[in-house]
């Protein structure tokens, strides 16, 4: 199978040249940022802007009704650049991110969803989450009325609690990716009458509504439990949901196209939203070449765009003026080197003296062109779980010394004379990425091979079965900061819980990140993930991670009702609208 055939161009941003990252709550197919028009993004977050200026990256939020009522009608235009493998949201393992991710934020519904600027539950399909315990161990929820799309063997009858159940049920026997909160922390989830269910957790666990737990895009889809199993054929062509888009077609993944679900549910959270989404669908247009999508966005064939750096952006500000609204945003995901536990890396002195050679801020120089911040165990966007600059660990973290790192590896009994390998994908954020590193590690005498593999067998093989001495590469832009830090954590075989990607047990660091995991108390959990990070950084735990990018985008002026500096909860998108009365009148 070729990169195309699983749909794996989910994990390239679409950048003409330079960079190739992950973006939004899903990596590649720009087609899905775009879909949520957070600001003027496409597959880039950006914070919106206006009269073709561009706007340096802020704070500022727009809710998706900054510009008036919303006017119904239309069909949003957006690139996508890789087919989906498939319509199956269920396994195997970490290949189902790509259509998991697309129809978790369109034709699935959720209980719930945590917008990144607040860190407060949004309810979605629950009307009410009552929590009898002071440990929160138990959760009632209460689910309003919804129904499911009108195709068998749903044919548009009601959500049940049932049905949440159930489908919890079906994604829990999916084999998990280290510590995951359906697995581990979860005990049960049962159904109390026909509105309401019940979720137990063994014991505490902080994070519970956030998108890396029951709050999560894609393991906590919606789907009627009739097609739960047994139904693989139907999965595979089709999706049945809830949710706000109903899937009309498909070209094999491509050329994808949405319709608004005429009967989606009329609240969320307290509100009335009778009427959303606005738009009528939204159509994929399968580009696969960067240049032609840039091309096909220039001539107005679609309505949004990632750009490949500022001067890019400014260049089509110059090109296009008023008739396009730009912008830029500190990405949520990162660029990392993970190195394999075993000989050499088993010794923490040589960890620590590969850290030491990386130059985060050359990186960002080459990488970025500047655009960029240098990351932590916890990428820069998170800003409530930032360590201070000043802060010793950090310091230490960040201070490139050569010298200091040759010494390292001199009492280490580093063997200079030994080839060691870098394996990376072949995008292109990642094989720049690699010759960085090469170089960096080269100047303290570190002889560094590269081996470039195809995408699919680098994500199937090299980090899924973790079978490397060192690989690097763009994490996706994760919501919370929970799963950044549950990479760190090792096996657990009395759980049955996998290794992580690094195969690196440390019972410090797994302690440090279920105590702040644990801890309720919103403040003390802020200081407990900062010593966490303190923890990981201090036993030079094998992922470090480099820097976070700058991203930057457009989208045209009439496009409205964006919603921004939220996170992925602006992928929802159902306050878009077109404000050109042509447009609207597109079935």
């Amino acid at each position: 199978m070729g990169e195309q055939d699983l749909g794996l161009r989910y994990w390239g941003r679409q950048r003409v040249t330079r960079r190739r990252a992950l973006s939004g709550a899903v990596a590649g197919t720009a087609a899905l940022g775009a879909i949520a028009l957070v600001g003027c993004k496409s597959d880039k977050k950006t914070n919106g802007g206006g009269n073709g200026t561009v706007v340096p990256p802020t704070a500022t939020i727009n809710d998706g009704y900054q510009d008036g009522p919303g006017k119904p009608g239309g069909i949003l235009k957006v690139r996508q650049a890789g087919a989906l493998p498939s319509m199956n949201v269920f396994g195997p393992g970490i290949l189902i991110l790509a259509q998991g991710l697309t129809l978790g934020f369109t034709v699935f519904d959720h209980l719930w969803y945590v917008p990144t600027d607040t860190g407060v539950t949004e309810l979605f399909l629950a009307t009410k989450i009552e929590q009898p315990d002071d440990q929160g161990l138990e959760l009632i929820v209460t689910i309003g009325d919804a129904t499911f799309h009108d195709k068998e063997p749903a044919n548009g009858r009601k959500v049940t609690a049932e049905d949440v159940v159930e489908s919890f049920k079906r994604f829990k026997e999916e084999p998990p990716i280290g510590y995951s909160w359906l697995q581990d922390v979860m005990e049960d989830i049962t159904v109390v009458d026909e509105k309401t269910l019940r979720i137990t957790q063994r014991f505490p666990w902080a994070w519970v509504f956030t998108s890396s737990n029951a709050g999560s895009p894609i393991f906590t889809s919606i789907l009627p439990k009739e097609i739960l199993h047994d139904h693989d054929d139907l999965l595979l062509k089709d999706a049945i949901g809830s949710g706000h888009w109903n899937l009309q077609s498909h070209d094999n993944g491509a050329n994808i196209k949405f319709r608004k679900f005429q009967q989606f549910r009329t609240y969320q959270n307290g509100k009335d939203i009778t009427g959303q989404p606005y738009l009528n669908g939204v159509d994929f247009i399968f580009i696969t070449d960067d240049n032609a999508g840039y091309a096909a966005f220039r001539a107005g064939e679609t309505d949004t765009a990632g750009f490949t750096s500022r001067k890019q952006m400014e260049d089509t500000v110059t090109e296009l003026g008023s008739k396009v609204v730009t912008g830029s945003d500190l990405s949520r995901d990162y660029l990392n080197l993970m190195l394999h536990m075993e000989p050499p890396f088993n010794d923490d002195r040589v960890r620590r003296a590969f850290n030491k050679l990386i130059d985060r801020d050359e990186a960002i120089l080459l990488i970025e062109e500047g655009d960029g911040l240098k990351a932590a165990p916890i990428p820069p966007a998170h800003k409530r779980y930032q360590l201070p600059e000043n802060d010793p660990d950090l310091v230490d973290y960040w201070t490139t010394d050569v010298a200091g790192a040759k010494q390292l590896l001199e009492a280490a009994a580093f063997d200079f004379d030994r080839e060691y390998e870098i394996k990376h994908s072949n995008r292109a954020t990642d094989s720049q990425l690699a010759q960085v590193l090469k170089e960096q590690l080269g100047r303290g005498g570190v002889k560094v091979k590269l081996t470039q593999e195809d995408l699919v067998k680098w994500f199937t093989q090299t980090l899924n079965q973790h079978q490397f001495q060192m690989t690097c590469f763009q994490h996706l832009p994760y919501e919370d900061v929970d799963l950044p830090l549950r990479f760190y954590m090792g096996a657990d075989t009395s759980s049955g819980r996998p290794a992580n990607f690094m195969d690196y047990q440390d019972a410090d660091v797994d302690a440090a990140v279920l105590a702040a995991a644990q801890e309720l108390d919103e403040e003390a959990r802020v200081e407990k993930v900062l010593e966490a990070q303190r923890v990981i950084m201090r036993k030079s735990a094998p992922m470090f991670n480099v820097l976070s990018a700058i991203n930057f985008g457009g989208r045209y002026d009439y496009v409205k009702g964006s919603v921004t500096g939220r996170g992925s909860y602006g992928l929802f998108n159902r306050t878009t609208w077109l404000d050109d009365d042509t447009r609207r009148q597109e079935a």
